[in-house]
């Protein structure tokens, strides 16, 4: 099975919260001077569709919002904010080689993530056989729940974007204040998906880890300053304090992701009937959703944290996941430094794909050989995965 064949394939569309779309004005009056767009883009990021964004409006690009990050590899809807000088000069329509966006209007506040409430997908899936089909249609039976499949909430593989798979959590060293492991794990180690600055920056640090006098030809990027704290004969720590903060935060919250999927995976395996999916980040369990009853559709997990109070009914399987990572509740901080750090969060341990739907197989143009291809589609909460979703299909 294959996605993402081409930037169409895989569609999502962010969901506006009931009382946000309430709060649109058709003009800017009072303190609704933030013009709200709708964004739709393909095949680019979406901070560089937010800059393009701001320069055909005339606005700094530190003056437009947006809840959440949308995929490159795809086509998608979102929504932005602008703050201009004159809102009433606000394009009704405006559009760059890769995006256009449209005006819905005006609300008082930058939009942020509690403005939406999820996402709608629709996702080809290609390269498929007729094994694969069959197994499809097998695991959504299994999962459906009216018209809506019922599935752990796993983290998706986005969410450790952070993690050289298979040498090492960042976060782990930083339990322990083995500084300069977490740094080498954050920049000088290269990862198959490394490319441009980044790919080259990671292999030259690979190559000459400690001679970072060096290291003159290094490309210029943010992660750069590190190398300039140890060649002024700084420690590791602080030398790791000097990357920006969104890398040092998303370590952290990358083990804390790793763990909640961990245990979360324990909790479904007692479950009857559950079947797995592999993955690069660990196996992933499945239950069928009539084998999931109340109160368990409504259990909430935390994203463990220092001061985590464990309880049932998931405190044995927390304290084993610890365990067998040899930490306990108490050695989740970063030692010596105050931030970045570990919050407790809730996640819901089930979630539903709503308005679930499965097109039958059809001749897939893109492939040879007799493969088909079928497209699925859905909504998700927000934070919810829709590479989980396909990861219960056997996809």
């Amino acid at each position: 099975m294959t996605i993402r064949k081409q930037p169409s394939d895989f569609y999502v569309e962010e969901l506006l919260a009931p009382e946000t779309l309430a709060s649109i004005y058709d003009r800017a009056d009072g303190n609704n001077v933030h013009a709200l767009y709708e964004l739709n883009k393909a095949s680019l990021t979406t901070p560089a569709a937010i800059n393009e964004f701001c320069r055909s409006v005339k606005a700094r690009p530190d003056h437009a919002s947006y809840a959440g990050l949308k995929d490159k590899h795809a086509e998608t809807r979102q929504h932005v904010t602008v703050k201009l000088r004159t809102p009433a000069d606000a394009p009704r329509d405006t559009e760059g080689k890769q995006w256009k966006a449209h005006l819905k209007g005006f609300i008082n506040h930058p939009i942020v993530a509690a403005d939406i409430t999820g996402n709608r997908f629709a996702i080809v899936i290609r390269d498929l056989a007729r094994p694969a089909s069959e197994e499809m249609d097998r695991r959504a039976k299994l999962l459906a729940n009216g018209d809506s499949l019922l599935l752990t909430n796993y983290f998706g593989a986005q969410r450790f974007g952070s993690a050289r798979h298979g040498a090492g959590w960042i976060a782990k060293s930083l339990i322990t204040g083995d500084f300069e492991t977490a740094l080498k794990l954050a920049i000088g180690t290269p990862a198959r998906k490394d490319t441009g600055k980044t790919r080259d920056f990671t292999r030259i640090l690979a190559t000459h880890w400690g001679n970072w006098k060096a290291m003159k030809d290094l490309p210029r990027l943010p992660e750069g300053r590190a190398i300039d704290v140890l060649a002024r004969g700084g420690d590791f720590k602080a030398a790791f304090e000097s990357l920006p903060y969104f890398l040092q935060s998303l370590s952290v919250e990358a083990y804390q992701s790793h763990l909640w999927n961990r245990c979360a995976c324990e909790l479904v395996r007692p479950m009857p009937g559950n079947f797995a999916t592999p993955d690069e980040y660990g196996e992933m369990l499945f239950a069928p959703a009539s084998t999931i009853h109340a109160p368990w559709r409504n259990l909430d997990l935390p994203l463990l944290a220092k001061n985590s109070d464990l309880l049932d009914p998931w405190k044995e399987t927390c304290e084993r996941v610890l365990a067998s990572e040899n930490i306990t509740v108490a050695d989740l901080r970063v030692k010596g430094l105050k931030r970045p750090f570990f919050g407790e969060a809730q996640r819901k341990l089930f979630i539903e794909a709503k308005n679930w739907s499965l097109s039958r197989p059809e001749p897939d143009e893109l492939s040879k050989g007799g493969l088909r291809k079928r497209t699925a589609s859905f909504d998700l909460p927000r934070g919810a995965y829709a590479t989980v979703v396909l990861r219960a299909l056997g996809q």
